[in-house]
């Protein structure tokens, strides 16, 4: 679990120790049904790869493009990347299901082979495994895989230099993070909101007292109910139409759970590779860390963690001792509201920053279908059956959009690949979900389908456990009427959005 979870390793080996929850269709008779899916033909395979090219966003530091953005803080983009590696992962990875390449001409597979052949290394439940791990050993003696993670004391070991306002995830002699989940160090502002999750329970640990296995086991509690929270109250209710998940909320999924015939918990195909790839138009092209900073493009941020400054012998990001310089520790007042420096992540829409064409990670960056973002997340979703944006509105009874709507705004170059390819009819579920948010929403808000999938989803993952937040309102941490979590009483420890974690953190 502790070095073997990335994106950036290639193959995964044997030996990797993760979870083995299943993956499953939300709507698995529209998966079966031809005319649910995008046809069957190379002429497909070529409109996706046209079509992925033309969704670029033009912004650089010198053309930022300002018009492109939202009103959503950028801190929300890293951390719907955190949520999605606590929940998920492998439907992106080398597996024999999920693979595809520039030289692989891909065709639907069956669903009931993804089903059988797909499993999810994460256990979809937001319990913060990708910080805790399975927490330390806490019968007299013994000892866990996760106990490398923990001080004796049962904090949580991070690099922490206050005087020369340095702070970094405690980091091996090669300058791997030791965190159960490499892909939370892949790029500086996902490791450091890592880094601001373990200072978190730090903090919250030390506000319990008592016998430290006890307030390992309380503090653990609080900040999942705290994160799980914040997910639901603060970054639901930024990215979806906030009616949409109030109404989740208060009456439930309506396609998942007991009520729909699908009491056990997987994780749906529909989410995992299309509905919340919704993130990835929410990159800017360029980001400012810090006051002293200057602008960094985000491929800059991008790629193994150790990378090297060209010409030099040094690394980018690190001192000599092997953490994080502190020129490039996170002001997040410049990721999180409210601040006048604070910059927005990008509209969910239709455009991707270009720099996601040509990713830095092992074995893709040649790869012309892996080394390109829009090229992967649709030929992947196309590989894997998954329904087109039409059939799931039909299967939620929404109103699909219209061919005006899916053309107007559009530039005369993509309207003439969904025209060809008849993708402006049968489109492929990912594009439609960010053309949706454009036209519903501005692109400050997933549109109707896209709320309503990714709130089914992840309010299906906390109701369906009994240890959340949600079903634990009993517990006088649990404040009544949306009122937060308090994790340290009658200290100002009442955690509301994720502006409360980081300053109870004391990382802003």
């Amino acid at each position: 679990m502790f070095d073997k979870v990335s994106h950036t390793l290639g193959l995964v080996s044997e030996d990797e120790i993760l979870f083995s929850t299943p993956f499953d269709y939300m709507f698995p008779d529209a998966a079966r049904s031809k005319l649910c899916l995008l046809p069957q033909s190379e002429a497909t395979v070529a409109g996706l790869r046209a079509l992925a090219d033309l969704m670029g966003d033009p912004g650089d530091p010198t053309t930022p493009h300002t018009e492109f953005d939202s009103d959503i803080p950028a801190i929300y983009t890293y951390f719907g990347q955190f949520i999605d590696h606590d929940i998920t992962a492998r439907t992106d990875r080398d597996t024999i299901i999920s693979q595809i390449g520039a030289n692989e001409l891909p065709f639907p597979l069956p669903p009931d082979e993804v089903v059988a052949g797909l499993t999810n290394g994460r256990r979809p439940q937001l319990d913060l495994d990708s910080v805790f791990g399975e927490g330390p050993g806490l019968a007299p003696n013994a000892t866990t895989q996760s106990n490398v993670l923990y001080e004796n004391d049962f904090s949580l070991k991070r690099f922490v230099d206050s005087g020369a306002n340095r702070r970094d995830l405690n980091r091996s002699e090669n300058r791997g993070a030791i965190i159960p989940d490499m892909r939370n160090d892949e790029n500086l502002v996902v490791s450091q909101l890592q880094f601001a999750f373990v200072e978190f329970y730090n903090k919250v640990l030390g506000a319990q007292g008592g016998d430290p296995r006890e307030a390992h086991i309380r503090a653990r509690q609080l900040v999942r109910w705290a994160y799980q929270y914040v997910v639901v109250n603060d970054y639901l209710k930024r990215v979806c139409d906030p009616y949409v998940v109030e109404d989740t909320v208060a009456n439930g999924p309506r396609f998942l759970g007991p009520t729909a015939g699908r009491a056990s918990a997987f994780m749906p195909l529909e989410f995992s590779t299309s509905a919340f790839r919704f993130g990835h138009s929410m990159i800017r092209p360029f980001y400012k860390l810090n006051t002293s900073a200057a602008e960094i493009d985000v491929m800059k941020l991008l790629g193994p963690a150790n990378q090297f400054d060209p010409g030099t012998t040094d690394p980018i990001y690190f001192e000599s001792d092997g953490h994080l310089k502190a020129a490039f520790v996170i002001d997040w007042n410049r990721f999180v509201d409210p601040g006048s420096t604070t910059q927005k992540a990008r509209r969910i829409d239709t455009k991707i920053a270009q720099g996601l064409f040509s990713l830095p990670f092992e074995g893709r960056s040649t790869d012309l279908v892996l080394g390109h973002l829009a090229r992967s997340n649709l030929i992947r979703s196309f590989n894997m059956s998954i329904p087109t944006g039409q059939a799931l509105c039909d299967a939620f009874a929404i109103n699909p959009l219209t061919l005006s709507e899916m053309h107007g705004g559009e530039s005369t170059d993509i309207v003439d690949v969904l025209k060809a390819t008849y993708f402006n009819h049968r489109t492929p579920l990912w594009y439609y979900i960010l053309r949706e948010a454009a036209v519903q929403q501005d692109g400050q808000h997933l549109g109707e389908l896209g709320s309503r999938i990714v709130c089914e989803t992840i309010l299906f993952f906390i109701k369906s456990d009994p240890n959340s937040y949600l079903n634990n309102r009993h517990d006088k941490a649990v404040k009544t009427n949306n009122g937060g979590i308090d994790v340290d009483p009658g200290s100002g420890g009442t955690i509301k959005n994720l502006r409360n974690i980081l300053a109870f953190a004391d990382v802003i």
